[in-house]
């Protein structure tokens, strides 16, 4: 992947484009990866706050009792049994009746408990204490609950440090609330991202680069090119007679046409080499690190390739077949333009030579081509 770090008039630095195009699912494996402990799908455990909590107060059971919007990814418990866990949980909804600390000595004694499962059965709840957990707002989303089986009493110091520790287990809360919608935020824009960038890079048909970024991202590669003394080759094709694809079996057709072969083309190429619809069936392909020799043989690779592909229509079977023009830039070319132009007449004069055939038009000369031979013969290349 080719990047580009620009530098604002802050100090700091953007990314520019860059090809290939940035892979949605992997973007959004990386903002989970930096966040990971907001991540949606796991549970956050505060536990260790309910244990400081037990401490503190010596409490043998401490539960953050949840509304279940926040108990879904949220946990913060003490002494509590995985088989008594949802128990407890609901036993705890009665805190939420609450509006200030309160503390039950002994819930046998209190009519609005006795009969409750969790005091009558195993759970075997005595002593039941706890303090609201709310947003700044206001907003109450639960109870910070101390259970014991034996009864006992809060002194005033005891009441305002469980106040106390609702109010960490109320901020951290609201800190992993906020952090997870971040993170879908980021999620969020990220995909609006990728989606702008695929609408200003690539071809809506084909889904490979549209024209304008083709030619910036071929000017890129033949600078770099200059810059390392390394080969770069650059080729043009187009489909064979494709006015008469469309007059007899339609546009819908056509389109079927230039479809596959842009796959066609995807496919017998590296993820380096950039390929581009250039305007109706004509196709620019730029081989960075490849010299003449090779770009020769993939050309022919994909023109015998493109002779097999099969259509059909209403209007019953047919094949196609594409002429391709080769070039390279040279050292005296200021950018991409002198190099697709040759490659443009090469790509013409296979036209008037029969179609379906390569040629190559060398530098210093737009007035000739050489003709390639088919078939080539096999040799050694540095292109996929």
């Amino acid at each position: 992947m080719h990047n580009s770090m620009v530098t604002n008039m802050s100090g700091g630095t953007f990314s520019m484009l860059t090809y290939p195009p940035p892979r949605f699912e992997q973007q959004k494996s990386e903002v989970l990866q930096r966040y990971r402990i907001l991540k949606s799908e796991t549970v956050h455990d505060a536990s260790h706050i309910a244990r400081t909590a037990s401490l503190a107060l010596g409490a043998p059971i401490v539960i953050a009792a949840l509304n279940e919007r926040y108990r879904a990814w949220y946990r913060a418990a003490h002494g509590v049994s995985e088989n008594d866990f949802d128990n407890l949980q609901a036993f705890c909804a009665h805190a939420n009746l609450a509006d200030e600390a309160f503390a039950v000595t002994d819930t046998r004694l209190e009519p609005y408990f006795t009969r409750d499962p969790a005091v009558m059965g195993p759970s075997n709840v005595i002593f039941f204490a706890g303090a609201p957990l709310s947003d700044p707002d206001g907003k109450r989303f639960g109870t910070l609950c101390l259970i014991d089986s034996q009864p006992r009493t809060l002194s005033p110091d005891e009441i305002r440090l469980m106040k106390s520790m609702a109010h960490i287990v109320s901020q951290d809360i609201c800190v992993y609330s906020a952090g997870r919608y971040a993170v879908q935020d980021l999620i969020d824009a990220e995909e609006d991202r990728c989606a702008l960038y695929d609408l200003a890079v690539t071809d809506p048909l084909t889904k490979v680069l549209n024209r304008r970024a083709f030619f910036r991202y071929a000017e890129r590669e033949v600078q770099r090119a200059h810059r390392h003394d390394h080969p770069v080759s650059v080729l043009m094709f187009d489909i064979d007679n494709f006015k008469k694809v469309n007059d007899v079996h339609g546009h819908a057709a056509g389109d079927e046409v230039i479809v596959r072969l842009a796959r066609l083309v995807t496919e017998n190429i590296r993820e380096a080499d950039l390929l581009g619809r250039l305007g109706g069936e004509e196709f620019g392909l730029i081989l960075p690190e490849t010299n003449m020799d090779a770009a020769l043989i993939l050309a022919n690779r994909l023109r015998d390739a493109a002779r097999d592909l099969r259509f059909t229509s209403t209007e019953g079977a047919f094949s196609v077949t594409i002429s391709l023009g080769v070039s390279q830039p040279e050292g005296s070319d200021a950018d991409i333009h002198p190099s697709l132009e040759r490659a443009d007449k090469a790509l013409y004069r296979a036209k008037r030579l029969g179609r379906n055939r390569v040629e190559l038009m060398p530098a210093g000369n737009t007035e000739s081509a050489c003709i390639i031979p088919l078939p080539l013969p096999h040799r050694r290349s540095d292109a996929a």
